[in-house]
Parts: C-alpha cells; sequence; structure tokens
C-alpha cells in the first residue's frame, strides 16, 4: 500500500519543530549568586542545572576562595570582586573558602 505523501512530509516537520524544542529548552541556562558575606556562603546550598553560571560576590572586607577539591577552585577573590563558574557536570559539590576553612558550601547540579 502506498502512503500519501503528506504524511512523510508531516513526520518530517514534526521532527524538525520537536527537535527545535528540546534545542531551545537545552540552551535556556540561568545565572546564580552565591554571596559571601560575614564569613559565610549565602545560599550555603544551591541547586543548579548543566549549563547555569554562578557568580560568588565577595562582600567581606578580607579576601575568599570558593574552591571544592578536583572540581573548581576561584582562586582568591578580593573584597568587592566576584569570580564566575559555568556548570559543566551533574553531581554534588562541597565547597569551602581555603583561607577560613568552617566557611562552607554545596551546589547540587541536576
Amino acid at each position: 500500500m502506498k502512503k500519501p505523501r503528506f504524511l512523510g512530509a508531516l513526520a518530517l516537520a514534526l521532527t524538525v519543530v520537536g527537535g527545535s524544542v528540546v534545542a531551545q529548552h537545552k540552551a535556556k541556562s540561568t545565572t546564580h549568586t552565591v554571596s559571601i558575606k560575614g564569613f559565610e556562603f549565602a545560599p550555603k546550598q544551591l541547586k543548579v542545572r548543566t549549563g547555569d553560571t554562578v557568580i560568588w560576590t565577595n562582600e567581606d572586607i578580607v579576601p575568599h576562595t570558593a574552591t571544592a577539591k578536583s572540581r573548581f577552585d576561584s582562586k582568591e577573590i578580593a573584597s568587592k570582586n566576584s569570580w564566575t563558574y559555568k556548570i559543566t557536570r551533574k553531581g554534588r559539590f562541597l565547597y569551602t573558602c581555603m583561607y577560613h576553612p568552617t566557611m562552607r558550601g554545596e551546589l547540587i547540579v541536576e
């Protein structure tokens, strides 16, 4: 039995449109901010998605770091400065300030 041409064209159009919607959804990302103030990370726990960006902003008068072993290291973030990191991998990442080890935070990447 011969299939009508319009069904093939319809299937192709739905594939193209569906792929476009998925591509647009994946391309959408969010920027999150973690404040460093009073020798604390705020929020202490942050849920993000791969492709998102996190900005740590140091509002204290002393330098800090945002360091997760084998994952990311801001190096020194001077007072009134910030550091930006783009999320590329899923997981739970505990991080600390290398200068002040009691400062702790967590990124949960879904």
